[in-house]
């Protein structure tokens, strides 16, 4: 692999001078150093991290703030699963962020699995359906699952259903994955949320062990186990740095969110060492580049995503909410680049729709690789969604899916899709790839300088409403007789109309810049929330799987024949308040489109 740029010719002078700036040594050098810590949030090693990385500002001469926020933080230390009535000691067992510190005994019954991955398009039967909806009454035993990466709707079907803990069984061999266990994204629950955060022992164990258990909990005669889990939950001070570059002679408070996290499971080498090594060097680079900026770039790295369920990035969100609300034109997140081996952009990458040809535009003039639009996840730190936040980049690229087969990988959420790196302690320097991680921070650049540099902000809402008028209208056939969303549809049929004459008349300059960039904002404000997100602006969505428009997709148990003639119409009422809300809205946003 070579730094050759695809496509130079399509680069700007600053893009080309930006991008030739960019180099592995400062890089390379902060993942030399992560390699000796392990960042888990509330740590002395993140706190040395946090250190390192204020220190290199300081040598690049880049302005910076450090916060010390208190989290709400689950630190998990050690799990047991042993046999009581055979020989049993599971191999390698980890517990997860959230669950219950306990040891409890009981019979182990094997329930199947539930639930898809979070990087799986949404599935609107499995979505709908019910998880272990066959599975009876658990009191007193122990629930095996083969779910994996355990899911949070099934964690809490399994505790309501009665059981004493929950085993998960991995697909890895030799060590499960590390994870969390709580919806709640920020770790902070409300005060009538408590009851959310899980209050039993959840472990997973490795492949090998679980097959043992599975076998043993099918026979005739069963098999009895002890869980036991130790962890620290509670609130810890963690370091969070946030850079910030901008023109020094534009009026403007407008700004573009770089960010990623910083603490890690292990020393998280890939997930995320090199997105900090990333941020890192984009903060050198583009400093010396800022005047030729027409907004502002603030570069922030998060503690408390690993343990806290996006704590940092969350505290953020809720600290700054109303200086983010009005004056940040899009966020971008950097997590597992870099990744050894991986070359396109298929599986990861995630983006806000009307940011779909800056994307990929920037993907093909830098690196010629496949890039494919996904769904946005709620996951990584996506924590500026409720506020209506343009969103790129969740996590960046990734290792061809017939690479992944041939070396037996299964599906993981990070780390170019390397299921021997992702939360396991094998998470190391060996994993990342230097000319992979140059040209992941080249194509961020390219993708961020045409948003810092231009005169109007580069989104096409017109895709925007286009998509969301298709999840409407698929709603819409799924609820057939029993609801109409006509007045939605033909709502986001006049506004895509207006935004067709509306970008027309930028382009032919009949529309200033400054009201141009206000009326896309306000845009994004209206048709990102409509798309992603069912809660309040300042509030935050659970950390569940979710799809387009979900305020409208219960509209979908219409189909699915399992209500009855009351839950029908409660259904109805629900979304008759539902569309009221939306259609206002959309409404709201055709009354700001500026007049021609």
């Amino acid at each position: 692999m070579s730094h050759r740029i695809a496509n130079e010719s399509a680069l700007s002078d600053l893009e080309r001078r930006v991008v030739e700036g960019i180099d592995g040594e400062e890089p390379w050098t902060l993942l030399e150093r992560f390699a000796d810590l392990e960042r888990i949030s509330g740590s002395d090693d993140e706190v040395a991290a946090a250190e390192y990385i204020t220190d290199r500002l300081d040598a690049f001469g880049v302005e910076y703030e450090r916060y010390d926020p208190e989290l709400y933080l689950s630190q998990p230390h050690d799990a047991s699963v042993s046999g009581v009535d055979r020989d049993f000691e599971g191999n390698f067992v980890k517990t997860v962020s959230f669950a219950a510190d306990a040891t409890v005994t009981g019979s182990v019954e094997y329930v199947g699995s539930a639930g898809p991955s979070f990087l799986d398009d949404p599935d609107p039967d499995e979505m709908q359906s019910e998880p272990y909806a066959d599975v009876g009454d658990l009191t007193g035993n122990v629930a095996l699952t083969a779910a994996g990466s355990l899911s949070i709707r099934a964690t809490r079907t399994l505790e309501a259903k009665g059981a004493e803990a929950v085993i998960a069984i991995h697909q890895h061999e030799r060590e499960p994955h590390n994870g969390i266990a709580t919806p709640i994204w920020g770790g902070i629950p409300e005060l009538d949320e408590q009851d959310l955060i899980p209050d039993i022992p959840i472990v997973h164990v490795t492949k090998p062990d679980g097959a043992q258990l599975r076998e043993w909990a099918e026979s005739d005669d069963g098999v009895t186990v002890e869980v036991s889990t130790n962890l620290t939950t509670g609130w810890f001070e963690c370091p969070l740095v946030v850079a910030e570059i901008g023109p020094s002679d534009v009026d403007t408070d407008e700004f573009v969110l770089l960010h990623g996290h910083y603490d890690s499971w292990h020393v998280g080498i890939t997930d995320n060492a090199t997105g900090d090594a990333g941020l890192l060097e984009l903060a050198r680079v583009l400093d010396s580049h800022a005047d030729e900026f027409q907004r502002s770039i603030r570069i922030a790295w998060w503690p408390g995503h690993s343990t806290g369920r996006y704590a940092g990035s969350t505290w953020y969100a809720d600290a700054f909410g109303l200086d983010l609300a009005r004056n940040c034109v899009a966020h971008v997140n950097m997590d597992s680049p870099g990744a050894k081996d991986a070359t396109e952009y298929t599986d990861m990458s995630c983006w806000t729709p009307e940011a779909h040809g800056l994307v990929t535009d920037a993907i093909d003039d830098v690196t010629g690789a496949p890039s494919q639009e996904r769904f946005p996840f709620r996951a990584g730190d996506y924590s500026f969604d409720n506020l209506g936040i343009t969103g790129f980049f969740m996590l960046s690229s990734n290792i061809p899916e017939a690479v992944r087969e041939e070396r037996g990988y299964h599906t993981v959420g990070g780390c170019g899709g390397n299921s021997d790196a992702w939360h396991l302690t094998t998470d190391s320097l060996d994993k990342a790839g230097r000319e992979e991680l140059v040209r992941d921070i080249r194509v961020y650049a390219v993708s961020l300088l045409r948003v810092l540099t231009a005169d109007v902000l580069p989104f096409d809402h017109g895709r925007n409403a286009a998509k969301i008028h298709s999840a409407v209208q698929r709603y819409d056939d799924a609820a057939g007789e029993h609801f109409d969303f006509s007045p939605t549809l033909e709502t986001l049929t006049r506004l895509t109309t207006e935004i067709e004459e509306f970008e027309t008349a930028v382009s032919s300059g009949q529309v200033a810049p400054a009201v141009a960039n206000r009326t896309i904002t306000e845009l994004s404000r209206v048709l990102t929330r409509l798309n992603l997100v069912q809660e309040g602006r300042f509030e935050q969505d659970p950390a569940v799987a979710r799809q387009p428009v979900p305020r409208y997709a219960p509209a979908e148990q219409f189909d699915t024949g399992t209500l009855d003639a009351d839950e029908r119409r409660f259904l109805t009422r629900q979304l008759q308040r539902e569309q009221n809300s939306v259609v206002y809205e959309i409404e709201q946003a055709l009354e700001k489109m500026p007049t021609v």
